[in-house]
C-alpha cells in the first residue's frame, strides 16, 4: 500500500503518468497535494501498490537498497545494452534506385 512519504518522493509529472495508467478521471488540473489524496482514498488506493520509495530499488532476495546501503564492497552492475550502429549508405549523384 503507498504511503504519504512514498507518493511525496516522486514528482507531480510521475505521479499523474501512474494515475492515467488507471481509471480515474479528472485528475490532469490537480496540485501534487490534491494528487496525493485521489491517490490514498481507499478505493484508489490498491491501484498504486506496485509503486516504490524514488531512489529505493529491491533486490532479487527481496531487500530494499538506497543509495546509502552500499560500500565500498559494491559491485556495479553492467547494464547490457544492444547498441548495433547502422552504417547509412549514400546513393550517388543522380542515380535512381
Amino acid at each position: 500500500m503507498p504511503t504519504m512519504e512514498l507518493l511525496k518522493s516522486h514528482s507531480l509529472k510521475e505521479l499523474r503518468k501512474e494515475v492515467s495508467k488507471t481509471n480515474i478521471k479528472k485528475y490532469s488540473k490537480l496540485k501534487k497535494m490534491d494528487l496525493i489524496e485521489l491517490m490514498m482514498k481507499k478505493e484508489n488506493k490498491d491501484m498504486f501498490h506496485h509503486m516504490e520509495m524514488k531512489g529505493t530499488h529491491t533486490m532479487p532476495d527481496g531487500t530494499v537498497m538506497t543509495g546509502s546501503k552500499h560500500n565500498a564492497n559494491s559491485v556495479p552492475v553492467k547494464e547490457t545494452k544492444n547498441k548495433k550502429k547502422i552504417k547509412m549508405i549514400k546513393r550517388p549523384k543522380g542515380s535512381s534506385y
